[in-house]
């Protein structure tokens, strides 16, 4: 995995097929920019802490992923990756992740990382790499019919929207403020947002379109599938409750942080 050489403006909408400035993603310079202290010994920083003041999960895969994806060879990429939370994260204090080659194939190898911090693991996974190789067996799902992103509000349009009805209750408007006030380094457009008065119970399935904030690259695949880990997180609170929201009146915030990309989801 190729490392970043400096720092860009990766919240800019300027036109991605222009890369003469430095327009890399803040994902790639810094989220997924992880420190090397030893061999199979790294240090990962925060960008941002979501409203609940734990460590948003999906930093801690994609930088786990990332450590993972340094310890193996170029021609090899992740198919398979199994995690689990152990502890809250403290935004307070880095996060080191530990290595663990446990076998090294000639087709497939699998690497084991621990997170900790404070001497205790708060996140551990396995993930399983293979060598690209051509296959005769292949099969894709049909993309669904959706409309193209181009005629989907975003993240912050969709949040002004919903400020601007004069019917949004006070509590539901601090809430959404204080979400909108936040950076967050991927782009997400839902295709059936909710409307304010949406309290019925709705399949657990949610569809949007997402992509990272600025450019980071074409040709490093095992960067795409840290970026794709990172991103994994971030609805899937927020559509787990989507069936009970006539029962426990789950928040037109916590939709928000939990579907739009802003963290955990939370019931009143």
């Amino acid at each position: 995995m190729s490392a970043p050489e400096g720092l860009g403006d990766a919240h800019g909408d300027a036109d991605r097929g222009d890369l003469s400035g430095d327009l890399r993603s803040v994902l790639v310079t810094s989220v997924l920019n992880l420190e090397p202290l030893d061999e199979d010994l790294y240090r990962g920083r925060h960008y941002w802490v979501p409203t609940s003041q734990r460590l948003f999960g999906g930093q801690i895969m994609g930088q786990a992923l990332v450590a993972a994806a340094k310890s193996v060879s170029e021609d090899v990429h992740v198919h398979s990756l199994h995690c689990y939370f152990v502890r809250a994260g403290d935004p307070k204090v880095p996060v080191l992740y530990h290595v663990e080659r446990i076998r090294t194939g000639a087709s497939f190898s699998v690497r084991a990382v621990k997170a900790v911090q404070h001497g205790k693991a708060i996140f551990i996974c396995q993930a399983s790499f293979q060598q690209m190789q051509p296959s005769p067996l292949q099969h894709q799902f049909s993309m669904p019919s959706v409309p193209p992103p181009e005629d989907l509000l975003d993240h912050e349009a969709l949040i002004d929207q919903y400020l601007r009805d004069p019917n949004l209750h006070k509590k539901y408007r601090v809430g959404l403020n204080r979400v909108a006030a936040q950076e967050v380094p991927i782009e997400i457009k839902v295709v059936n947002p909710p409307t304010l008065t949406q309290l019925q119970a709705l399949e657990p399935k949610q569809m949007f379109w997402v992509r990272a904030r600025g450019y980071i690259g074409e040709g490093d695949i095992k960067m795409h599938c840290c970026v794709a880990a990172y991103i994994s997180d971030y609805a899937f609170l927020g559509t787990a409750l989507l069936p009970h929201q006539s029962k426990y009146k789950v928040a037109l915030e916590g939709w928000c942080m939990g579907g739009c990309g802003v963290g955990m989801g939370s019931l009143l």
